[in-house]
């Protein structure tokens, strides 16, 4: 048993005496739920401050972070292991300002399950589901699909009478609900919104929460930046890669990799050997094997790829920054700056290095490196000198960076052991992540 487990059989025994629901629980037993699921529970709102000070209490914690909109409490809890949890403290059934259930009657009726556990009747689960996801715009997932195929008859039709009566609809299976796009689910939330509690005075209430959860969304929930580099054989794209399955599937973030630039612009040489072959050739370029000498053709050259990154970050910010997302880059500005000639770039380090200053840094930048032997085991393309002199420059750079006073992070870390890399860039990206 993990500290995530540990931490939820202690949780529920210590909110016994509070009036609650756990939401979505098809699993046999707490321990049974899966790692990467997070806990719904509905409680009431004069409940929260209680269930918040009982999370805190729990066992094994590392750290643990609250953020709160009108109608949920996001919980993030990460133990001690390495383990983590999501809790979504919610009181009210609201989605962009529309009133899709009611709170009381589902705590009303709950079912206590052989752990002491209260959950949602059944139709109620049903019902939330169903709605929850087609209010969302998306199909029900096959593992609720498959969950309420496992029941037997009898309770199938208490599910069918409940909701063709609560919603007027006129279904042959309740299988016709698990499509968005249906008619019957669209007819329900068509009903919803004709509630009292979505009209008149109650709906412009329901929006200035909505607006308001909107606000404060766009100041404390943006997305981060996080750069790799890396001398060629440092190990950056299998580090990378793990960070990204590890945010997405064990914290849930959304998550897009980016490599090198914005690439707003397309790569010059596309004019010549077309998108993906001049993709294919750049990623194939070697360290310090550029051709171009020329001061006049790099500097046009250096500034096309600049105006990518200037008008990039923009673009970027707008596209996934401000909607919360996880941007990954896989080799960043810091390339042209210690090594412009791969890009076929000649100019001054000073001068490259000085338009870094015009761009938004990014939250965490990390630098990886080798000893130059472990290097030339998995890669043999680079001299001995070049991963030195390359290693050196990299490691200076984001020791002066890391320097400047400011609140992004520059790392340098020895990629020998993946283990140990992997501890120390998760902590980091998650620290400023949640």
């Amino acid at each position: 048993m993990n500290n995530r487990q540990e931490f939820l059989n202690g949780f529920f025994k210590s909110i016994s005496n509070c009036n609650y629901a756990l939401l979505k629980f098809i699993y046999g037993s707490i321990d049974a739920i899966p790692e990467t699921s997070d806990i719904d529970l509905l409680i009431k709102s004069e409940d929260i401050n209680r269930i918040i000070d009982r999370i805190r209490e729990g066992s094994n914690i590392e750290w643990v972070h609250f953020y709160k909109k009108s109608f949920v409490t996001f919980v993030n809890i990460s133990f001690k292991d390495g383990s983590y949890l999501e809790i979504d403290l919610i009181h009210r059934f609201d989605r962009k300002g529309i009133i899709y259930l009611d709170a009381k009657e589902i705590l009303n009726h709950t079912e206590e399950t052989s752990e002491g556990i209260f959950i949602t009747s059944i139709k109620h689960m049903f019902e939330y589901v169903v709605l929850f996801y087609i209010i969302n715009g998306a199909n029900i997932p096959d593992r609720y699909v498959q969950y309420f195929a496992s029941l037997s008859v009898e309770t199938r039709r208490e599910i069918f009478g409940y909701i063709c009566f609560k919603y007027k609809l006129h279904l042959n299976v309740l299988d016709e609900l698990f499509s968005c796009s249906g008619k019957e689910p669209k007819k329900m939330i068509e009903g919803i919104k004709l509630q009292p509690i979505n009209k008149n005075l109650s709906r412009i209430l329901n929006t200035l929460r909505y607006s308001t959860d909107v606000v404060r969304d766009l100041i404390h929930n943006r997305g981060i930046i996080i750069t790799f580099s890396g001398v060629d054989g440092a190990g950056k794209s299998t580090v990378l890669e793990i960070v990204r399955q590890n945010l997405q599937m064990n914290y849930r973030q959304r998550v897009v990799v980016l490599r090198h630039r914005p690439s707003l612009l397309p790569i010059l040489s596309s004019v010549k050997y077309g998108k993906k072959n001049a993709e294919r050739r750049t990623t194939e370029n070697l360290p310090r094997q550029g051709k171009n000498n020329n001061s006049i053709s790099s500097f046009f050259r250096f500034m096309y790829y600049y105006i990518d990154y200037l008008l990039g970050q923009f673009y970027i910010y707008f596209k996934y920054t401000l909607r919360g997302y996880t941007v990954l880059y896989d080799r960043y500005y810091f390339d042209f700056i210690i090594d412009s000639k791969r890009s076929n770039i000649v100019l001054p380090k000073s001068f490259v290095r000085l338009f870094y200053y015009f761009l938004f840094k990014p939250d965490v930048n990390i630098f990886l490196y080798a000893t130059p032997e472990i290097i030339l085991s998995r890669k043999h393309e680079m001299s001995l000198a070049d991963i030195k002199t390359l290693t050196a420059e990299y490691r200076q750079l984001f020791e002066d960076l890391n320097k400047s006073g400011n609140k992004q992070k520059y790392l340098v870390i020895n990629n020998e052991i993946l283990s140990d890399t992997l501890d120390i860039v998760m902590k980091q990206c998650i620290s400023v992540a949640l």
